[in-house]
């Protein structure tokens, strides 16, 4: 899986999950935004050289503990928000899949229903533009988990 994430939500000591689909993977980082809009409509944006300290671990479905139990997207999670993408050449696809995603996250974290979870995305939960410039078109989904604080309660 290729991807170019671009959120601007992403601080310091953010959790960001990537699926991976084969054997012998690699991570590459780069292209580092100092300064960019939601959406990045032009190829306009201030770029610039970072340098950034990563811990990567794989996680292995089943066996680890991590949010949403199971992933088929990239999806991060810092103090305030998980946030779960949807990539996609259109779009409107685009925003069906972080739907879809947000909806699965939510089932599989708390057990809620489809029904209940779309309900809850309708009425609470932020999607935002993230990248429209390249190919690869991004919305991703803001679920705030001061929502789900008795969810997660009832988990401890």
């Amino acid at each position: 899986m290729q991807l170019q994430i671009q959120y601007l939500h992403i601080p310091k000591k953010t959790l960001s999950l990537y699926p991976v689909q084969v054997t012998g993977a690699l991570f590459y980082t780069g292209d580092s935004h100092f300064v960019q809009g939601d959406g990045e409509v032009s190829l306009t944006a201030l770029e610039g050289s970072a340098r950034s300290t990563l811990k990567i671990t794989l996680l292995k479905a089943g066996k680890d503990k991590f949010p949403g139990k199971e992933i088929k997207q990239p999806l991060a999670e810092n103090a305030e928000f998980w946030i779960t993408p949807g990539l996609d050449a259109d779009l409107d696809e685009a925003m069906k899949k972080s739907t879809r995603e947000t909806i699965a996250f939510l089932k599989n974290e708390f057990g809620i229903d489809e029904a209940t979870a779309y309900a809850y995305l309708s009425a609470a939960t932020d999607f935002q533009v993230s990248q429209v410039v390249d190919k690869t078109k991004g919305i991703h989904a803001m679920i705030r988990k001061a929502d789900f604080k008795e969810f997660e309660d009832k988990k401890d």
